[in-house]
C-alpha cells in the first residue's frame, strides 16, 4: 500500500453550541462543557479532517500561533478529537479518542506480541469496532486490509514492517489502545465477558454515554409499570396475627439466623406463608406517577435502581398447601398469583428435577422462585448500566426475600446458575424481552 497519513477532526459524538460571547461550547463526553474561542482551527475541526501540516499552516496564518497549538493540545488532552489513518485518500481505520501527534511517531517496542484475548471485534453500521476492556480508546476499522493484518497478528505475532507505513500505523494504533500482549496478562483471573461487562458498565474506563440518558425515549414507548394479568388469579392473604408475630422478630436476630436451607421440612409450605413472604418483600407500597417523569415508578420493600422494579417473580410450585402445583406469577399491584399458561409437561419435568440432589436427604424444594426482568424497564432509561442495575436489583431482592423467609421460619437457597433457556421455554417468554436472571428455592424448614 502507499504511504499513510494521519488527520484529526472533532468527534461526531461531541455537540457544539455557539455562545453570544464569540465562543463555542463543546459537550458530550465531558462532565462540564468546554468553552473555546471560535477560531479558524476549531471551525475547521468541526467540519473537516486536518493533518498536522494543516494545523501548522493555520498557526502560521494566526495572529497568535501559540494559542492555536495550545487549543489543539487542549482538545487532544480532553479526548475531543477523532484520528483517522488514510492511504491515497482511502480511510483505513480511526482511533477514538485521538492520541496527540507525538504518539504516532514515538518509540514502540519491536516485538509487540499478539492481539489480546480480551479484545472484542463487533459490527457498527458498515464498519467494525475493535475495543479492549479497560482501554480508553477504540478502533473503527473501515478497510479489510486491517482485518487481514489483525489475523496475521493473531497467528504469528507482530513485527513492524518498515516498508509498509499503513500496516505499521495500524499496529501502532493497537498498541496505543493496549490491545496487544506479549505475555500472560496480569488480569488472567478475569474471563473475557466479565471484564468487558465491568469495563462498559463503569465510569473511568471509557467516555461513552453512561447512566440515565433515556436512550430509547424517542424510539420505543416505556414498558408498563406492571405486567398485565391475563390468566386465572388467586388472591394471596396478608399475614395473619401468628405470621406477623414472626415477622416482628428483631432485625439483628433475623440477620444472624439467616442460612441457606436446602432440605425441605416434613410438611409443605402453605399459601399463607408464601403470601406473607411476598407481602413483606415484593408488594407495591406506593406508585410514583409524576407527570414530569418520563415513566412511572413504584416503591417496594426491596430497592431498585430508579425505582423501576423490572423484576418479575414466578413461583414454580411443586407442593404448597392451598395452591395447585404448576407455574404462577406474582402480581405485586394486587398481591395475587396469576396462573401461567405454561407447557404442563415441561413444568412437571422441571419440578421433578432437584437442584440439591447432591445433598443427602434433600428432596425437591416445595417451590422454586424464578426471577425474570422486563429489561425494557431499565434499558429505556439507562445506558451501559441497565443490566448491571438489573443484577443489583436481583441481589437486593434475594436478600430481602431471604431475610423475610428466615423470620417466617422458612428455608431458602439462592441458586448460582439458572437454565435460562429452558425456563424461557417453560414460561413461554421471550428470552431477550424478559430474560430469566435468577432462581431461589423455598420450602418449609
Amino acid at each position: 500500500m502507499g504511504s499513510s497519513s494521519i488527520s484529526v477532526k472533532l468527534r461526531a459524538d461531541i455537540t457544539t453550541e455557539r455562545l453570544g460571547n464569540g465562543k463555542i461550547a463543546l459537550s458530550g463526553n465531558l462532565r462540564s462543557p468546554l468553552e473555546a474561542p471560535a477560531t479558524p482551527l476549531l471551525e475547521r475541526l468541526m467540519t473537516a479532517w486536518l493533518s498536522e501540516e494543516d494545523i501548522d499552516r493555520l498557526a502560521e496564518e494566526a495572529a497568535n500561533p501559540p494559542a492555536v497549538y495550545f487549543l489543539c493540545a487542549k482538545l487532544f488532552s480532553l479526548g475531543l478529537l477523532h484520528a483517522q489513518c488514510s492511504v491515497d485518500g482511502q480511510s483505513l481505520f480511526s482511533l477514538i479518542p485521538a492520541p496527540d501527534w507525538n504518539a504516532w511517531r514515538g518509540f514502540i517496542p519491536a516485538g509487540l506480541g499478539r492481539l489480546s484475548r480480551h479484545a472484542c471485534l463487533r459490527r457498527v453500521g458498515s464498519d467494525f469496532v475493535l475495543e479492549m476492556a479497560l482501554s480508553q480508546r477504540k478502533c473503527l476499522i473501515h478497510d479489510e486490509h486491517c482485518l487481514v493484518w489483525m489475523m496475521e497478528s493473531i497467528r504469528g505475532g507482530i513485527s513492524l514492517p518498515a516498508e509498509d507505513a499503513a500496516r505499521t500505523a495500524f499496529y501502532r494504533a493497537l498498541w496505543l489502545m493496549d490491545a496487544l500482549e506479549q505475555e500472560e496478562p496480569t488480569h488472567a483471573a478475569w474471563e473475557f465477558h466479565d471484564l468487558l461487562f465491568y469495563h462498559h458498565s463503569s465510569f473511568g474506563f471509557h467516555d461513552d454515554p453512561i447512566g440515565a440518558t433515556w436512550r430509547l425515549k424517542d424510539t420505543l414507548p416505556p414498558a408498563p409499570l406492571f405486567k398485565p394479568c391475563s390468566g386465572e388469579c388467586v388472591s394471596l392473604p396478608e399475614p395473619d396475627r401468628q405470621l406477623m408475630e414472626k415477622l416482628r422478630a428483631p432485625f439483628a436476630e433475623v440477620i444472624a439466623r439467616r442460612r441457606s436451607g436446602r432440605i425441605p421440612g416434613i410438611r409443605p409450605i402453605t399459601l399463607e406463608e408464601i403470601g406473607a413472604l411476598l407481602h413483606v418483600s415484593a408488594r407495591v407500597q406506593d406508585i410514583l406517577d409524576d407527570p414530569a417523569y418520563p415513566c412511572p415508578a413504584s416503591l417496594r420493600p426491596s430497592p431498585s435502581g430508579g425505582a423501576l422494579h423490572s423484576l418479575e417473580i414466578y413461583p414454580m410450585v411443586h407442593e404448597c398447601a392451598g395452591l395447585d402445583p404448576g407455574a404462577w406469577r406474582y402480581d405485586p399491584a394486587q398481591h395475587r398469583l396469576e396462573s401461567v399458561a405454561a407447557n404442563d409437561a415441561l413444568v412437571v419435568s422441571y419440578l421433578k428435577s432437584n437442584p440439591h440432589d447432591l445433598i443427602q436427604d434433600a428432596g425437591p424444594p416445595n417451590i422454586r422462585l424464578v426471577i425474570t426482568s422486563r429489561f425494557l424497564r431499565n434499558s429505556w432509561k439507562y445506558e451501559k448500566i441497565a443490566y448491571r442495575l438489573v443484577l443489583q436489583d436481583l441481589g437486593c431482592l434475594y436478600q430481602t426475600m431471604s431475610l423475610a423467609a428466615t423470620a417466617l421460619g422458612l428455608a431458602t437457597c439462592i441458586l448460582g446458575a439458572v437454565d435460562a433457556r429452558r425456563l424461557s421455554a417453560i414460561l413461554k417468554i421471550e428470552p431477550l424481552v424478559e430474560p430469566v436472571i435468577g432462581e431461589m428455592t423455598l420450602s418449609s424448614r
